[in-house]
């Protein structure tokens, strides 16, 4: 069984794509809706959370977990694969969307760095994402670490993810994202290619493709962590499992309360339970 851990139920976007890609495996999934946006938090609060909800999901039988929170996976992934599974979880593992995302804006594997300079930036691409994750950096530094001819422009978008949670309607959705969107057009009118470097917005998705120009290829990080995910299994067969395609859904708020998924997602991805039932 994988684990997969969001702050909310913007991961269920990278579930969905991992469900279909490996129809075999069994999911356990956790929303931290209780604390949920991670993007006011400090950054030990981040990691503190995070490291919370990692354990619950190893409680309840998973051997390997997906970050499937931006903000979790470039604030704290780091700190729990050096810090704190060594020592707590040796035989587990935690695994980020951040890397993936890197390898296919860049082209260059994770291992491969190169310094800055030589080839002028002749690739801009867009990043839309938490405030927190655009303040952290990571997406810009490894970036630039691989690949220096890419001009990667991040835009944060506040409230954002309050208003897919909260279920807004078209007009003020639309209106918020053309705002996003409209301002960073606004300093590279014609990206080769955009990004949503949140599992949130997704779900949003259409109004991004919209508000975008035409010849602008708008990336599918779940589509792409999915395909990076099954790799990673191929590579590491002690965290394949034989399963039954089960899901599981589960939430560090009330049930009751967990309601954005209805307006997006289909119905074997509504359902939450209690997290106390892992």
């Amino acid at each position: 069984m994988i684990g997969v851990f969001d702050s909310g139920s913007g991961g269920l976007t990278i579930l969905e794509a991992l469900h279909e890609a490996m129809p075999e495996q069994d999911f356990l999934y956790l929303g931290d809706h209780a604390n949920a946006p991670y993007g006011h938090r400090s950054n030990e609060q981040i990691v503190d959370m995070t490291r919370q909800c990692v354990e619950t999901l190893f409680g309840a039988g998973c051997d390997l977990v997906v970050l499937a929170c931006n903000t979790a996976a470039a604030i704290a992934l780091r700190t729990l694969q050096q810090d704190w599974l060594p020592k707590a979880y040796p035989n587990k593992r935690v695994l980020g969307v951040l890397v993936p995302m890197v390898e296919a804006l860049t082209g260059v594997p994770w291992s491969q760095e190169h310094p800055n300079g030589g080839k002028p930036k002749d690739r801009s691409i867009l990043l839309f994402a938490t405030r927190k994750t655009v303040e952290s950096g990571s997406y810009l530094d490894e970036v630039n670490k691989r690949a220096p001819h890419v001009a990667l422009v991040q835009k944060a978008c506040p409230g954002l993810v309050d208003a897919i949670e909260g279920g807004a309607g078209d007009a003020p959705m639309r209106g918020l994202i053309d705002g996003f969107v409209g301002e960073v057009l606004a300093d590279v009118p014609a990206p080769d290619a955009a990004v949503l470097g949140c599992t949130h917005f997704p779900l949003v998705r259409d109004y991004f493709r919209r508000a975008l120009p035409a010849t602008t290829e708008l990336l599918s990080q779940p589509e792409i962590v999915a395909k990076s995910l099954k790799d990673y299994l191929a590579r590491h067969a002690e965290f394949q499992e034989s399963g039954s395609g089960h899901i599981r859904l589960l939430t560090t708020g009330r049930p009751q309360d967990v309601t954005m998924a209805d307006a997006y997602l289909p119905e074997k991805l509504r359902h939450f339970e209690d997290h106390t039932r892992a």
